[in-house]
């Protein structure tokens, strides 16, 4: 049934109050929450078959996860006690997970989208014979930093990554590959800040005339994409010294800024904007560093230990008429060869005649990808 709604009365009365019209755009789609989102909110077990491990992440049913072992058997005291003495977690398909289903060992994983890095296990305890049950902090598996090359985890200093882990800067990392935030992003968002926040935001940027003060890029006309950033972290530090306009990309990429969701075809956006602007020069691997998804900082990591030449950012696909289809984040056009997040946009690229590497496949098969470059 079409409901018809008539505002003439409403408006007349605005009107005479003497407001003014103001323009608005929405920031993006209203998603409605699904029923699985608080069961992995919460932690749902599953069989290891049916997590995807496509992209190289573990995803269930389209949503980031991370999985483990609850069962911790008789060691469960000393897990409870520290959970470094339990069963690693899994963020990616490792080495380790590989090894357990060569074996044909599918064992029952919970997984869960929770922030909180704490987690349910239980068992029946070697010292007691009691059964026991409780949360304890456990411990990321190196394997799967190993993997995705996390935070260069294969070429810094190990140690110090492994101990600086966390699971909210994970997601935000590869937030690209995935639509819908984990629980407990959208609901941070709007925390600490002062309750003038919005006014006072939307004039900085009105004063800095929409333009990034990191990568220059102008938004004037997107200017949902453009953050006021506070340097010091503290929300409620309103000072000027304290405030730096910045697109959501660079803002994103700040220190201590996990609370950041943005989605791939905002930074899609933002690399086309950017190469309309003529802002993606290169004259260093530093350089794609600060302009790429982080979501593929990984991949560029053993690319540049490898000495391939530097990639484009961002870079158009276009059809024989120079038509645009679509992008990848990084591309050697010389080579037609280049690597996406999206699935999609692998697939068109594909039928333009370019050789498209998924993240996945990037990472397991480094050494080849690095010589088709050379």
């Amino acid at each position: 049934m079409k409901l018809s709604v008539d505002l003439s009365v409403l408006l007349d009365a605005v009107q005479k109050m003497g407001a003014s019209n103001i323009s608005f755009e929405l920031a993006g789609e209203v998603i409605p929450i699904q029923p699985i989102d608080a069961q992995l909110g919460a932690g749902l077990e599953v069989d290891l078959a049916d997590i995807d491990f496509e992209t190289g992440l573990a995803s269930y049913q389209g949503r980031q996860v991370l999985l483990y072992i609850k069962d911790h058997g008789g060691r469960v005291g000393k897990a409870l006690d520290d959970g470094g003495r339990g069963n690693r977690f899994h963020i990616a398909d490792c080495q380790t997970l590989g090894e357990m289903k060569s074996k044909g060992r599918f064992d029952r994983y919970v997984v869960t989208n929770d922030l909180t890095g704490m987690f349910n296990i239980a068992g029946e305890d070697w010292d007691t014979n009691e059964y026991m049950e409780g949360q304890t902090d456990l411990k990321v598996c190196r394997n799967c930093l190993r993997h995705l090359n996390y935070q260069s985890y294969q070429t810094k200093a190990k140690g110090p990554i492994f101990k600086a882990f966390n699971l909210a800067d994970f997601f935000d990392t590869y937030s690209s590959f995935f639509k819908i935030e984990p629980s407990g992003v959208a609901d941070s968002k709007n925390v600490g800040y002062s309750s003038d926040w919005s006014e006072l935001s939307k004039k900085l940027k009105k004063k800095k005339a929409y333009i990034c003060q990191q990568c220059t890029l102008d938004l004037s006309l997107q200017q949902r994409l453009l953050h006021v950033h506070h340097i010091n972290g503290v929300k409620n530090d309103n000072t000027s010294s304290n405030l730096k306009v910045l697109c959501a990309d660079c803002h994103r990429k700040q220190p201590d800024h996990a609370h950041l969701f943005i989605k791939h075809l905002d930074t899609m956006l933002i690399n086309k904007l950017r190469r309309e602007q003529e802002i993606v020069a290169k004259t260093s691997w530093n350089d794609i560093f600060d302009l790429a998804d982080p979501a593929i900082h990984g991949v560029a990591g053993l690319l540049e230990k490898h000495k391939v030449p530097l990639p484009n950012i961002g870079e158009a696909v276009r059809t024989d008429n120079q038509e645009v289809v679509t992008e990848l984040e990084l591309a050697w056009p010389q080579k037609r060869i280049g690597i996406a997040i999206d699935k999609e946009s692998a697939k068109i690229a594909i039928k333009q005649g370019w050789k498209v590497w998924s993240m996945r496949r990037a990472l397991m098969e480094i050494n080849e990808l690095a010589s088709n470059l050379r």
